[in-house]
């Protein structure tokens, strides 16, 4: 049977209104000045005949598992792609708008904002299908170094944020090119690449794509008529270095861009036939023993004080507010009785014959991916961070004993508890599972 592969492109400007809340830095105190680039959102749909799947690739910080559902189903109501068959992928630049909050409701502005954003997302799905044409697809692997691990150990062998530059990163870029079958040129490409969205720090107050912004215009920009979609790999422990001015954003991403391109053209062997397959898998993350119901109302009774103090003003203490939703998650959980054995998450996996993404729904170190790509049974894996989802960090069991942000107040929790210790190797279990599930000679169909 031949798997003629068909491919569309799609897209839309997703910027929000001057004003408009940011996301990524709890110490912002207003919202947006400006835009210095617009932020968009790109689809890429593929179809070989039998099997059609959407891969969706936006300038956000994250998506939450409601939104992931209530964007999917627009999309298929949109195009009739199966809501199991849309992988969301998000860029988690650290210049756009704020998508989510543990601390307090949205406004009905806000809101109505992030629903238009939903829809943007659909029609540029809907672009994608109805632009469908026949391709074929390459991949190729280019050396490119855009970050540095960000935990550097102190004195007294704790962690802060920092630079270790002998620490593990990042070392290249995946792409996989879509070409036009007729000859006239690359429709698409999808391009990974494990580094923050934080090269413009807290005191940027003007919309941005940042780094991921620049690679893709350039890309665009020397590719006529092409679609860049850029997949962020695990990046929960990579900061781009150096950072801090859009100087800096401009020269990380020229780099991207320019290793992405010369990926296109080191491509030798396109096919014009391939075989789709999508797999979602859904498994849990271990959490840490409840505590008893009398100790997690002290803990809150403890810190509601200092909380209240705040005045709503979460953005004086992100450190303070976020302890104290949790101890609140904490009680109302052992009130229920109704105590989780672990948090929830979905894996998805999107394979084109021997190439393979796989869904990792938080904030990921880069190690974990390697673990992954190392016993992943396709030719090439590419773990996609800030998909699907976005639960928070998950550190490597190595990691927990030197604390810092990402083990310690930012770990992923549910019911206010956090992932266990060595919640990391559930993640890998798990990934691992759906690769196998959606490999043609073990479990996929």
């Amino acid at each position: 049977m031949s798997n003629r592969l068909m491919a569309g492109a799609g897209g839309a400007h997703i910027t929000p209104p001057i004003g408009f809340p940011m996301g990524g830095y709890g110490a912002r105190d207003h919202g947006a000045e400006g835009v210095h680039d617009q932020l968009n959102t790109h689809a890429l749909f593929l179809d070989d005949g039998s099997t059609q799947v959407l891969v969706v690739a936006s300038d956000l910080l994250g998506l939450r598992a409601p939104q992931v559902a209530r964007v999917r189903e627009l999309v298929t109501e949109a195009t009739g792609v199966p809501a199991g068959h849309v992988f969301l992928a998000c860029s988690h630049t650290h210049g756009g708008p704020l998508m989510y909050s543990d601390f307090a409701g949205f406004s009905a502005a806000h809101e109505a904002y992030l629903e238009t954003l939903y829809h943007y997302i659909a029609g540029a799905a809907l672009q994608a299908v109805n632009a469908a044409i026949p391709v074929r697809y390459g991949h190729a692997r280019r050396e490119v170094r855009l970050g540095a691990n960000r935990r550097e150990r102190q004195a007294d062998g704790t962690t802060k944020i920092g630079v270790d530059l002998d620490a593990p990163v990042a070392p290249w870029t995946d792409v996989i090119c879509f070409d036009r079958a007729d000859g006239s040129g690359t429709l698409a490409m999808l391009y990974q690449h494990a580094v923050h969205g934080t090269c413009m720090q807290g005191d940027n107050y003007l919309f941005t794509a940042d780094t991921m912004g620049y690679a893709m215009r350039l890309v665009e920009a020397q590719l006529e008529s092409s679609t860049a979609l850029f997949l962020n790999g695990c990046a929960g422990n990579i900061n781009p270095h150096p950072r801090g001015t859009f100087g800096l954003a401009r020269r990380h991403g020229t780099r991207l861009g320019a290793a992405v391109l010369q990926a296109v053209t080191e491509i030798a062997d396109f096919r014009e036939e391939g075989r789709l397959n999508c797999i979602q898998h859904e498994c849990e993350l271990p959490l840490e023993e409840p505590k008893p119901l009398e100790e997690c109302e002290r803990d809150l009774t403890e810190i509601e004080p200092a909380y209240l103090a705040l005045g709503g003003a979460h953005h004086k203490s992100w450190t303070l507010s976020r302890r104290y939703f949790a101890a609140k998650a904490q009680v109302e959980a052992a009130r229920s009785g109704q105590l989780a054995s672990g948090l929830p998450i979905e894996i998805q996996v999107v394979a084109l014959d021997d190439l393979a993404l796989v869904s990792l729904p938080g904030e990921i170190f880069v190690e974990t991916g390697f673990a992954i790509c190392a016993s992943s049974p396709f030719e090439v894996t590419l773990p996609v961070g800030y998909a699907n989802g976005s639960i928070g960090y998950v550190p490597t069991l190595e990691e927990v004993p030197f604390g810092g942000y990402e083990v310690g107040e930012a770990r992923a929790r549910y019911q206010g508890r956090r992932i266990r210790d060595d919640a990391d190797r559930a993640l890998v279990d798990g990934a691992l599972e759906a690769l196998r599930l959606a490999a043609p000679t073990e479990g996929g169909t």
